[in-house]
């Protein structure tokens, strides 16, 4: 795995592996099933159909999972949304979308071609 690309793409690869101790293998392992996880289509219809739990438990759940690989900017993003979504500013959370899915695609787009 090409990791100048993850790291281009704002991913940090050393937080990363310390919380895998190391193990490229693991890390790279779970990079993959990120492509794989759903959170984001449901948080995305979750958004246009107006269903604000199913939206915070989505963005929730990928605040959680790109903290954990060091996905820093997706990281904060969520971290954002999640906070808005929590303060009853759904408008705002609701409007953070478009800068989100710009960031997500370029890091599954880093992953994929790592």
């Amino acid at each position: 795995m090409n990791y100048e690309l993850l790291e281009n793409a704002g991913i940090d690869t050393e937080t990363a592996l310390g919380r895998f101790m190391g193990n490229k293998a693991l890390f790279e392992r779970f990079l993959k099933k990120f492509l794989e996880d759903k959170n984001f289509e449901k948080l995305k219809n979750a958004v246009c159909e107006d269903d604000r739990n199913a939206a915070l438990e989505s963005s929730h759940t990928l605040k959680g999972v790109c903290g954990n690989l060091a996905l820093n900017e997706l990281y904060a993003l969520f971290s954002e949304q999640v906070t808005l979504m929590r303060e009853d500013n759904w408008n705002k959370a609701a409007g953070m979308m478009d800068s989100i899915e710009a960031v997500y695609n370029r890091v599954t787009e880093a992953i994929k071609n790592a």
